[in-house]
């Protein structure tokens, strides 16, 4: 059991600040919402009255819980009234400044034995604790959006955090009902660390125009399983906010992929944010499926990482059908089709047709099943077209996969497609966070499925899907790119380095 009886949240007006004080109030605490804003402290206590509500209504609590609960929420907008709280999390702006300022404040209105916490997802813990004259009792307890639905809370310690103080508060998230990770009082810690480039990759892709927002969305959700699409989880928490998480997270690590992409910021200032203004990257409408498709054949040069040997594609082929699909790079152009559809591995489209200075384009068309690994091929079709390919063979390689139940996507022929392109950085960095002690693999892949629902954590996915083709994928990606995002992590060395002594 915990001794932490009353807590009180800093900027509980806010919808990070409010959903903590719902997580706390149904955790059986007394809550104080602290906000300079009346108004705010207003709106938040009537969406905490509907939140236990639906709750009721969906069988989570009872009437009288949902109204017990109701009743240890109260507010103020005076720093004095927080004197005898036994725990203070401060879920305000991101700046450093102002959360030294509150808290150096709060050192001489609180009892001596208060702790401090901070909600921070990008500050150093220690640097934060530097201004409360008790940085002892300062501990980083990030929570998820939305609080009150997302479980998981990463944990860190600052420098001259106490032992104790760090149990206490690890204890209360647990009595509260909440799901806490050890993480090292590192920029982002491990959530943010993985999220906040990855998003920023996602952006300059678009910027790029190597694919649209929604085939982005598509290719996340169907190839690796996703809830929610890179574009929409943007769009939802506002492109405004992934400009200040940038513009607080890049001083700090001197990422380039931390920084904020120029299309994000022209994004913010033609008031495009996402869902807050109607206008985001998505633009709301969706491309009807292909319902009928011509017939066709198929040639293999080797076998196929898209549709292995009794897979139900390979038996509807025809023969002097008007579409020619060659499996394992067996190109044979042929200008007599329709379309000729070349299966990739981790080549460019160019390598088998040929480049031309930009102006490339034929009705051949690339194409891959994405695969993790020799995990079973996902649903996902990537197709890979050339700057003058023709357009009734993007349209015909479209309507037999989306026909035979793919989900499709199309972008240019760069390496890494759209899911490799983005996904080999996140993995260099999880990989590199845990040599560097900034996680445990499982608190690492515990953070990923539980504060961003996916249903593999990015350690987990990468060696299931084998360390040393990720090095042969990240590799190649880098070489074309140049780009050092993309240079195999040790592991990955390893892995590769392993494999060929064997």
């Amino acid at each position: 059991m915990t001794h932490i009886r009353k807590v009180a949240i800093c900027g509980a007006g806010g919808t990070m600040g409010a959903g903590i004080a719902l997580v706390a109030a149904r955790g059986g605490c007394e809550t104080l919402c602290f906000d300079l804003s009346e108004e705010a402290l207003a709106r938040q206590h009537e969406a905490a009255r509907k939140f236990f509500e639906a709750s009721v209504a969906k069988g989570r609590m009872s009437e009288a819980e949902a109204d017990a609960a109701l009743s240890r929420m109260t507010s103020t907008t005076s720093l004095e009234d927080l004197a005898d709280c036994d725990m203070v999390i401060e879920a305000i702006f991101e700046n450093l400044d102002v959360k030294k300022d509150l808290f150096g404040k709060l050192n001489g209105i609180c009892k001596e034995t208060t702790i401090f916490a901070s909600n921070t997802s990008t500050l150093s813990i220690t640097e934060i604790a530097g201004g409360s004259g008790r940085d002892d009792r300062v501990v980083g307890m990030h929570f998820c959006l939305p609080a009150q639905v997302m479980k998981l809370i990463e944990m860190s310690r600052g420098i001259n955090t106490s032992g104790e103080v760090f149990e206490a508060a690890w204890g209360w998230t647990e009595h509260v009902g909440q799901l806490p990770v050890e993480t090292q009082d590192k920029p982002g810690f491990i959530l943010n660390a993985l999220l906040v480039p990855f998003n920023n990759d996602v952006i300059r892709a678009i910027e790029a125009e190597i694919c649209t927002p929604e085939d982005i969305d598509v290719a996340i959700k169907s190839g690796l399983g996703y809830k929610m699409g890179p574009c929409t989880l943007l769009d939802l928490i506002g492109l405004d906010t992934q400009v200040r998480l940038g513009e607080a997270f890049y001083p700090i690590t001197l990422d380039k992929r931390a920084s904020v992409p120029p299309l994000c910021r022209r994004m913010v200032a033609a008031g495009r944010l996402g869902n807050k203004s109607g206008q985001g990257l998505l633009s709301g409408t969706t491309r009807a499926k292909a319902t009928e498709a011509p017939a066709y054949s198929i040639s293999s040069d080797r076998e196929s990482r898209s549709f292995p040997a009794g897979d139900a594609f390979l038996s509807g082929g025809a023969q002097n059908a008007e579409i020619s699909i060659c499996l394992g790079g067996a190109f044979v152009a042929d200008d007599t089709k329709t379309a000729v559809l070349v299966e990739l591995d981790m080549e460019c489209l160019g390598v088998h047709t040929g480049e031309h200075m930009g102006q490339e384009g034929s009705n051949a068309v690339g194409f891959a099943r994405y695969r993790n690994g020799d995990d079973a091929p996902s649903n996902l079709i990537e197709l890979v077209v050339q700057p003058n390919t023709n357009a009734d063979a993007i349209a015909a390689a479209r309507a037999v996969f989306e026909v035979a139940g793919f989900d499709v996507v199309q972008c240019k022929d760069l390496p890494g497609r759209i899911v490799d392109r983005l996904l080999r950085p996140k993995y260099n960095d999880a990989l590199r966070f845990l040599d560097e002690g900034l996680a445990q693999a499982e608190d690492i892949d515990k953070t990923c499925r539980l504060g961003l629902g996916y249903p593999d954590g990015p350690i987990e996915r990468v060696t299931r899907g084998g360390l040393a083709r990720h090095h042969d994928i990240s590799l190649a990606i880098q070489s074309a790119t140049g780009d050092i995002s993309y240079a195999p992590a040790r592991r990955a060395c390893v892995a590769k380095q392993r494999e060929a002594a064997q």
